[in-house]
């Protein structure tokens, strides 16, 4: 019997039925967990589980963690911590990031720099010798800034390079070093600061943050030799069928204009599955980069470079390898226990200050408003970021609940901009904190085409909905839509006030939506970070998140109108949306104006010394 469980629980049969059918497929589904059961498990009928018998211990699979900088004002503690909390999850083997010592030691006395470094590295690995796995670990800016650092380096790895790789259950680690040939030497002034800083000579906080930010980018700078390159393409070519490739280096170069020779190591990898892992920022980060993961790891124990920062903790990533790919979750070093219920050590480890959002342009998880995102966070095509907390897209603000109301309150925002029609705002009014301003701009009021609101009622009618919107009308008519977005006069108009709006520091934070935050919202987010640097294909992707919030809200809509004979592709056109659409509405830019530049500036009548005080309000 080859029964489909997504077709008894969705199709209209009695409920007579569907308990002899639940019961039919609890029997199958028995029988067969036992008939999967591995040799290993024996047990009688009492021991039967609850779900089923597919345990979790294919042999190719294994656990490994990454740990992050150790440096750069190490708190005492933190680091060992760690180690024992190692000893208790127990990972195969462990990857470091690098900035094991503090190292920048005085270049004046080289014979005392060599004993200070050989000390610092004679503590490190008293700190390491707890673990009872294997740890390896990439070369940090505070390892190796200048000789005698290398020296000591190198005679202590007792290699001639600081880059490898291997092969660990068909899986090729690449040990990338982002410190592979001398730094310029650090301009003499900035120096002389951090000299008179150590010295206690300079106490002005903003001049002691404004050097140290100075030198950390001057430490970051990437160095990726051509041989280093060379060595990891025959890496890759001596190891053709590896299931995964994991790199990990200190300094992420992409968040860099110039990730320099780095781009040639993506270029090889550009055909095969990889993650890649950095560090020295000591903060956590998630980008979402050629279709693959780059995590930028926090710290273990490092100097907290600003306290307020998000993603400030101390942490172990946790990553199971699959025959999918890598399982990756983050471990606070202050929320594993051991047996007695402490923290191993007892010491007091940072605070988490999580992430905003969990992941760049996902919902804040306000249910009322399920489509209300946070636009910053994403990186731009030279390396900047856009700020977070100053702008949001949304749904419509219409009956949230007092709950979500709050935090919708919490994001402090000065005005809300709704782009939605008359008719629209009329029957749905807007609820807002007492303390927001209302906007009210009108996008489609030249339209002569159907409203949003029109073609939901047109679902009503299944036989009217599949003549008019049928065989692909549906698509058509919201690629006309998207068209309109750029040439309407009304949307140029009022697209005009919103952008200009939003370059107005006393006018920020803002919001702004339409009625489910996907088409008109949709063109107003894409091109508004495009305008900022965001690569196509990270706008797309932004756009195309709304199906994750939107449809689920309207599956009863959906299911509803298919029900009825509607062709099930019209509400998913009408309630969701496609690569097609925002494609339409960029071509028809591009036609008109031939860059966004111009869009803004010819379309909108925003000019280029206003495109640029939004660039400098938003990006970081």
């Amino acid at each position: 019997m080859n029964i489909d469980r997504n077709t008894v629980i969705t199709s209209p049969i009695g409920w007579k039925l569907r308990i002899v059918v639940a019961l039919l497929l609890l029997v199958a589904g028995s029988t067969l967990n036992v008939c999967l059961a591995d040799e290993a498990f024996k047990g009688d009928e009492g021991a039967r589980p609850y779900s089923h018998l597919n345990f979790q211990n294919n042999p190719e699979n294994f656990q490994f963690a990454v740990i992050g900088d150790r440096t750069g004002g190490h708190r005492p503690g933190v680091f060992q911590g760690g180690m024992d909390i190692l000893n208790l999850l127990q990972p195969e083997f462990v990857m470091s990031v690098g900035d094991f010592i503090e190292g920048y030691v005085d270049e004046d006395d080289e014979d005392d720099n060599e004993i200070v470094l050989r000390s610092q590295w004679a503590e490190m690995d008293q700190r390491v010798a707890v673990l009872d796995m294997p740890l390896f670990f990439v070369q940090g800016n505070h390892d190796v800034n200048f000789d005698p650092s290398e020296m000591v380096w190198f005679d202590r790895v007792g290699a001639d390079r600081g880059y490898g790789h291997f092969v660990y259950k068909d899986v090729l680690f690449l040990m990338i070093s982002t410190e592979d040939g001398p730094k310029q030497d650090v301009d003499s002034d900035l120096r002389a600061q951090y000299e008179a800083i150590k010295a206690g000579e300079l106490r002005d906080p903003k001049v002691i943050q404004q050097v140290v930010m100075e030198l950390e980018h001057w430490a970051g700078e990437i160095n990726i030799s051509d041989a280093q390159v060379e060595h990891f393409k025959k890496a890759l070519a001596d190891n053709p069928d590896v299931r995964w490739t994991i790199g990990f280096m200190h300094s992420p170069p992409w968040v860099q204009s110039d990730p320099g020779n780095f781009a040639k190591i993506e270029a090889l990898l550009a055909n095969q599955p990889y993650t890649m892992f950095a560090g020295h920022t000591h903060t956590y980060d998630y980008t979402h980069r050629n279709g693959r993961d780059y995590i930028t790891m926090g710290m273990t124990g490092a100097g907290v470079q600003q306290k307020e920062s998000v993603g400030n903790m101390d942490h172990v990533a946790w990553v199971t390898m699959t025959d999918e790919g890598p399982i990756i979750s983050q471990i606070l070093l202050n929320g594993v226990l051991d047996k007695r219920g402490a923290v191993p050590t007892q010491q007091d480890f940072l605070l988490f200050r999580p992430r905003q959002i969990t992941q760049t342009g996902q919902s804040l998880g306000i249910k009322s408003v399920p489509n209300l995102r946070d636009l910053g966070g994403y990186k731009t095509v030279d390396g900047q970021t856009v700020a977070s907390g100053l702008l949001y897209r949304s749904n419509q603000l219409h009956g949230v609940n007092p709950g979500d109301m709050k935090m919708v309150a919490d994001l402090n925002l000065r005005y809300v901009y709704d782009l939605r029609t008359y008719d629209e705002m009329q029957s749905r009014p807007e609820e807002l904190p007492p303390t927001v301003s209302h906007v009210w701009l009108d996008v489609l009021a030249d339209s002569p085409q159907a409203g949003p609101a029109m073609l939901e009622k047109l679902l009503e009618d299944p036989k009217l909905a599949n003549k008019e919107l049928g065989d692909g009308k549906a698509a058509e008519g919201f690629r006309n839509s998207y068209r309109e977005f750029v040439t309407l006069p009304s949307a140029r108009q009022e697209y005009r006030k919103l952008f200009l709006s939003l370059g107005n520091p006393d006018m920020i934070p803002a919001l702004f939506h339409c009625t489910t935050g996907k088409d008109r919202t949709g063109w107003a987010a894409a091109s508004f970070l495009t305008l900022l640097g965001v690569p196509e294909d990270v706008v797309m992707e932004d756009y195309l998140r709304s199906n994750d919030y939107i449809l689920p809200m309207y599956r009863k809509v959906i299911e509803g109108a298919v029900a009825t004979g509607v062709e099930e592709e019209i509400p998913l056109s009408i309630l969701g949306v496609k690569q097609e659409y925002l494609e339409a509405a960029f071509d028809e830019m591009e036609s008109k104006y031939g860059s966004i530049e111009k869009y803004f500036s010819d379309g909108l009548g925003i000019d280029e010394e206003q495109q640029e005080a939004i660039r400098a309000l938003y990006l970081r």
